[in-house]
């Protein structure tokens, strides 16, 4: 669900603008969170998170009439996802072992953890690297590109760094690890 509220966020709200006031959109906004909250409520406290947080900026939004409280959402959950991955690692509990481990259908050896625990930093420097293009985008007037990067424009970095980081287990972890 997180996924595609993503993808649709930027254009929902640049369309809703056009037509409608601020006010207005934030109160659309506002109450298709409380849908979606009672929604993810019923399965786990921390998938909640992300409908109480466009349930926030949407009242920002309202009663400051402002759209870049609105523009900055994806900037906000952007920076929030960084946080979570530099406390993960800074605690030894790289959050990406947790869904390596969660997802894998083979033990993985320590080496292993070890490998994903030290990648967690290449995926602390895309985050930050999501987090720039975001604040530019942020401090830019061009709309389009604030509606393409903020709805899937994201995507195409983390897969690209996915790819990145497949290839680097593939072809150097692992084939040292055989060594």
């Amino acid at each position: 669900m997180n996924i595609i509220i993503s993808l649709i966020y930027a254009p929902l709200v640049f369309l809703s603008l056009r037509y409608f006031d601020i006010q207005l959109v934030s109160i659309f906004i506002f109450l298709s969170s409380c849908i979606w909250f009672s929604f993810t409520i019923r399965k786990s406290p921390k998938e909640s998170l992300y409908p109480i947080l466009y349930i926030l900026l949407s009242l920002c939004a309202y009663f400051l009439k402002d759209f870049l409280v609105l523009k900055a959402m994806p900037l906000i959950i952007s920076a929030i996802f960084t946080i979570i991955i530099f406390i993960s690692y800074l605690n030894k509990k790289s959050i990406i072992l947790y869904f390596a481990k969660k997802f894998s259908k083979k033990e993985i050896s320590k080496k292993e953890e070890e490998y994903i625990h030290k990648s967690t930093l290449f995926w602390i420097i895309i985050s930050c690297i999501n987090i720039y293009i975001h604040t530019q985008i942020f401090q830019s007037e061009d709309m389009s590109f604030w509606i393409f990067y903020s709805s899937f424009g994201w995507y195409f970095l983390f897969i690209g760094a996915g790819m990145i980081q497949y290839l680097h287990r593939k072809f150097i972890f692992l084939k040292a690890l055989h060594d």
